[in-house]
């Protein structure tokens, strides 16, 4: 066999072979989040209506960034739906073979986040600040998801860029600028949010 021979099958089962292995990472990310996962980027417009109005959220509030960098990844096909994971999840960041890097988020907790912090268990406050902390902790689990994204491979660190993301709004002009009932129910929201990501960190840094 001529030597440009060579080089084209090395190529090619070079190539067979990085395929079959993305299809194996593949199956690994989508076991892990129960399978059935779908992608932002077409179809399914209840749940990109709901990814769309998150971003524009994020945006009007002062976090037009943090809404830009979510727009990337899901058009690039690094954000999707999970519809079959479990309850105790908001979003969670799967790596296999350090081929497939994705973010899940839970179908519930995208379309109806209140309804999803319901699942999780007992809830307290008014309607108003379930909605405000419903709607604060998917944006903290997808900021935290998007620290292991971005590399931080500690739980525990990933936490603290969540906790760092709740009192960076805390301080932000938005909520400074909130009066009266609004006021009360945004801080309610981000303590209760901050108390959560601090006791579910502690929780994990016990199992270290």
């Amino acid at each position: 066999m001529r030597l440009r021979e060579q080089f084209f099958v090395a190529v090619v089962l070079g190539g067979a072979t990085w395929f079959s292995l993305l299809r194996i990472a593949e199956s690994k990310n989508e076991a892990a989040v129960g399978s059935a996962s779908y992608s932002l980027v077409s179809g399914h417009p209840a749940e990109r209506e709901a990814f769309d109005a998150l971003r524009a959220r994020l945006a009007s509030i002062g976090q037009g960034p943090f809404a830009a960098r979510l727009g990337e990844l899901a058009a690039e096909g690094r954000i999707r739906v999970a519809p079959a994971l479990g309850a105790q999840r908001w979003a969670v960041f799967v790596e296999s073979l350090g081929l497939v890097k994705r973010i899940y988020v839970r179908r519930t907790a995208l379309l109806d986040p209140r309804a999803h912090l319901a699942e999780q268990g007992a809830v307290q406050g008014s309607f108003g600040q379930q909605q405000v902390f419903a709607w604060i902790s998917l944006c903290g689990a997808l900021r935290h998801e998007l620290a292991h994204n971005d590399g931080l491979l500690e739980e525990y660190a990933a936490y603290a860029v969540e906790v760092g993301w709740y009192e960076e709004l805390r301080a932000s002009a938005f909520v400074k600028g909130l009066e009266g009932r609004q006021a009360e129910t945004w801080q309610w929201a981000l303590d209760s949010a901050v108390l959560s990501a601090r006791e579910a960190a502690r929780r994990e840094y016990s199992r270290r």
